[in-house]
């Protein structure tokens, strides 16, 4: 299936419209991961971080265009700044350096592939651009290397699961509806959903 890589109007359109609930939810998923690291420490923090790698995996399954990612979770960490977070540099550094780790695990496959292997490892991408920022920001390097260790499995776990399989789960779900059928992905899943019904007429 070929497609033009430049994006156009419609395209631009569901990339905000998802990004800015994304960031919404970002902000809120804040005060959640607040609630999470008090009670089971940065550890339990890092299981819950693939949340904020999301918007960009999602947008990027849907679309499947070069640099969908990075515009995503950009436009995801200036909702979130306009709708009341107080970190205001720390949100843009982050969207930035999450949305290229997302985009460059996408453009290891020449952005031709975005199997779940591929999606959560995008996720894993964005996470440890995460990590690396983080680190810097807020001065993770207070803790033993020990603790560090396991920050970053539970993380990658995260980056994993919740953003790459989670992402896929929510924006198939979406694409079930008939809401995407004029993208890439709702191009792809009406095409297979055809040559099914082909192959059980002759069976």
């Amino acid at each position: 299936m070929k497609n033009s890589k430049s994006l156009n109007l419609r395209e631009i359109v569901v990339i905000a419209s998802i990004s800015v609930v994304f960031g919404i939810l970002y902000l809120a998923w804040i005060f959640f991961g607040q609630f999470i690291q008090g009670v089971f420490g940065p550890i339990g923090f890092g299981l819950i971080t693939g949340f904020w790698i999301m918007a960009p995996i999602v947008c990027a399954y849907i679309i499947r265009k070069p640099g969908v990612a990075l515009i995503a979770e950009m436009i995801a960490a200036g909702t979130e700044i306009l709708v009341g977070s107080v970190s205001a540099g720390a949100v843009l550094i982050l969207g930035f350096t999450q949305g290229l780790g997302a985009e460059l695990a996408l453009a290891l496959f020449l952005y031709r592939s975005y199997r779940l292997p591929n999606l959560m490892l995008a996720g894993m991408f964005g996470i440890v651009a995460n990590f690396i920022t983080i680190y810097y920001l807020y001065g993770y390097s207070q803790y033993s290397s020990f603790i560090i260790g396991l920050m970053i499995v539970s993380m990658l776990i995260s980056g994993a699961l919740l953003a790459g399989w989670g992402s896929k789960r929510i924006a198939d779900a979406l694409c079930r509806t008939g809401v995407l059928d004029n993208f890439a992905l709702g191009k792809i899943y009406r095409q297979q959903k055809v040559d099914h019904d082909e192959l059980s007429r002759h069976l």
